[in-house]
């Protein structure tokens, strides 16, 4: 039986504002636990959705393909009327459709994408690499034109049409590779499509991610893609550190697509502010900077919540273990989309590590921007954006107003700072009022500024993983970009791992590492063996677990003293946006 979009289903229709469950009760609002899924809109809660979910609605005919009958009728908000017609599932082009299995395979291979499906020869959906074959809503295609968008990005060539014919995706691209389009494209398409709204309806897309600033870009980009259909496609953000009486207007007005945090979007769902029971398409955007960042509970509170027919998206820059186990229990037979080499150092990077104290850290960097600063002014161009990434806040402001005294327009990025603050030193960064930002590690994932040159560990991270996701704010889209890291004696264990990926990069051998919780758990504890055999201080060689071997002295003893022994936040002291 062929694959039915949650959409195009005809036994589920949409349950009305009198059929959603009654406000939570107050025993489901006092301290002793989460709310019942009832709370999230209509009881649609319950375990975890597997393969069998769907498959028994097409085997039962209660799914033909057909969404509704042509006498049904959908009631607006305001009262009004109109019927809701057959839709037919999405098909791209005559000229993709008749694309052979050779033209499909290599054009895969010329664009780097590897796509797979359990049990399945995944080949039957085809890269599009032009907007107008990938025939969506002629509102969203002038959008796309209006947007000045050429030809689809590789993610977008494949993951754009995995999701118009209504499949699950578990995608894996860095940011900045395009998935935004990836999926907003899709999910309006899919409210365009959709019965409108009834009042007391929640949303018909949900997007989580993992900061306020990214929801922010992906939001933007869902208002461009929706200027045309602005009236059927209402979109808000939902996000922490904003009015949240703004948001709570705009949800029980009711919006097609929402945005948001999972902190603040659980607020909102505990304050009956809106409900999950149109909710048929889900994104989970930067999944694994969700899960480092301790949002697993409030993502799978959300999920078991979720009406049964729904399709979801989940993309992450990087594939832990702990994404493998979120994917396995809430996507349902996953077309797995990747492009080109996922957590690797980018091999389109230039990458210097220059060894250096603490005493002349300061020096050091300020002659190295002054002096491509100079070089830019004499060739008569601007010097190239550059991020500076420090480890704490107060770090942060003195290294900006350094920079500042010194002649170089700098702005700091941390979580101590407003809002609004935080908004302009961004705004002010992407536009070249500012070319230096001084930022701590909220700034290492998920911001996608386009056309910085340079990124300057000044301190480096403590884990390899935050490293490669520091360097990865610059070589984006194809260009150039370099990564001058900073460090000293104490940096020794990370620095051999660095050093040993650029080795494997320069040898054409991708290097390989795993991410997520339980990798750090295994760095945490190869790091402690480390530290262990320096306290024994004999002049010898250590091996650092990367493969490679660091000498070590009795002046480096310090090394074993706890100062890096509570890794397990590492990355994480800035405590993110404190969402």
């Amino acid at each position: 039986m062929p694959y039915v979009p949650p959409h195009l289903r005809g036994g589920s229709a949409p349950p009305s504002a009198s059929n959603s469950a009654a406000p939570p009760s107050s025993t489901q609002r006092d301290n002793r636990g989460p709310p019942s899924s009832a709370a999230f809109g209509g009881g649609f809660g319950g375990p975890s959705r597997r393969d069998s979910d769907r498959s028994s609605a097409v085997q039962n005919g209660t799914s033909n393909g057909i969404p509704r009958s042509n006498s049904s009728k959908s009631v607006a908000a305001n009262g009004s009327s109109r019927s809701t017609l057959q839709v037919a599932p999405w098909k791209p082009s005559e000229r993709v459709s008749a694309m052979t299995h050779e033209q499909i395979v290599e054009t895969r291979r010329r664009l780097n994408i590897s796509v797979e499906a359990e049990g399945e020869d995944f080949v039957t959906i085809t890269p599009i690499e032009s907007f107008v074959d990938m025939n969506v809503h002629a509102q969203i295609q002038q959008d796309i034109v209006h947007k000045g968008y050429d030809k689809p990005t590789p993610i977008q060539a494949q993951g754009t049409p995995v999701a118009l014919s209504g499949r699950d995706i578990l995608g894996c691209a860095e940011t900045g590779s395009g998935k935004t389009a990836a999926f907003a494209i899709p999910m309006i398409q899919h409210c365009l499509e959709s019965p409108p709204l009834r009042r007391g309806d929640g949303p018909m897309g949900l997007i989580l991610a993992p900061t306020r600033e990214l929801a922010q870009q992906i939001e933007r980009e869902v208002r461009d893609f929706t200027r045309t259909s602005s009236k059927e496609v209402r979109s808000t953000i939902v996000v922490g550190g904003t009015n949240m009486g703004e948001q709570r207007g705009d949800l029980r007005s009711g919006v097609e697509i929402v945005v948001a945090t999972p902190g603040r979007f659980i607020d909102h769902l505990r304050q009956d502010n809106t409900k999950l029971n149109r909710v048929s398409f889900v994104v989970l955007d930067e999944a694994d900077r969700m899960l480092d960042m301790g949002f697993e509970e409030q993502i799978r509170e959300v999920m078991r919540s979720l009406p049964e027919d729904h399709q979801t998206l989940l993309f992450s820059a990087t594939m832990p273990v702990e994404i493998e186990a979120l994917a396995g229990d809430y996507l349902n037979k996953p077309v797995r989309v990747k492009v080109g080499q996922v957590s690797t150092p980018a091999a389109n990077v230039a990458q210097h590590l220059q060894k250096t104290t603490e005493a002349v850290k300061m020096d050091t960097i300020t002659t190295l921007l002054l002096e491509e600063n100079q070089l830019s002014e004499a060739s008569g161009h601007a010097m190239p954006l550059t991020i500076v990434f420090v480890e704490r806040k107060a770090r942060c402001d003195e290294v900006a107003e350094l920079l500042r005294l010194a002649g170089l327009r700098a702005a700091a990025l941390h979580g101590g700072l407003s809002q609004g603050e935080r908004e302009g030193a961004l705004r002010d960064f992407t536009k070249g009022d500012v070319l230096v930002l001084v930022a701590t590690d909220v700034a290492s994932r998920g911001l996608d500024i386009k056309g910085i040159g340079h990124v300057v560990n000044l301190d480096l991270p403590k884990t390899f993983e935050d490293y490669v996701h520091r360097i990865g704010r610059t070589g984006r889209a194809g260009s150039m970009g370099r990564a001058t890291s900073l460090y000293t004696d104490r940096d020794s264990f990370l620095v051999s791992q660095i050093k040993k990926a650029i080795a494997d990069l320069e040898s054409g051998n991708a290097f390989a590492f795993a991410t997520g919780k339980a990798a750090r758990q295994k760095e945490r504890e190869a790091a402690q063996e480390f530290r262990e055999k320096l306290k024994l201080g004999a002049s010898n060689i250590v091996s650092t677990g990367a493969g490679t071997a660091v000498k070590v002295d009795d002046k480096y003893a310090f090394m074993a003293a706890t100062e890096n022994a509570d890794s397990g936040k590492a990355g994480q002291a800035d405590d993110a946006w404190d969402d």
